[in-house]
């Protein structure tokens, strides 16, 4: 059987949803930990943390999405029948 041929909308729309996601959860982190700096005096070190917060919420929502593509590409190929 041919494979499918992909919509590109819709790998268009899911990469530009994920891109978003991950730019807006390591901005949080970072603005977030610079809000705090400022507001209690502590350096960059809330700054650093809060980055590295949101480098860490990217990655696991780069992991979820991956992991939800393999499920959904393993229930493609399952026999009809085996689910």
């Amino acid at each position: 059987m041919a494979p499918k041929k992909q919509n590109w909308a819709k790998s268009l729309t899911m990469a530009l949803n994920l891109g978003t996601s991950v730019a807006a959860v390591i901005a949080i982190g970072l603005f977030g930990g610079r809000w705090l700096d400022a507001r209690f005096q502590t350096g960059n070190l809330l700054t650093i943390l809060g980055f590295l917060l949101g480098a860490a919420t990217a990655m696991k929502i780069l992991w979820d999405r991956m992991m939800e593509r393999d499920r959904e590409a393993n229930e493609e190929h399952q026999e009809p029948g085996k689910k």
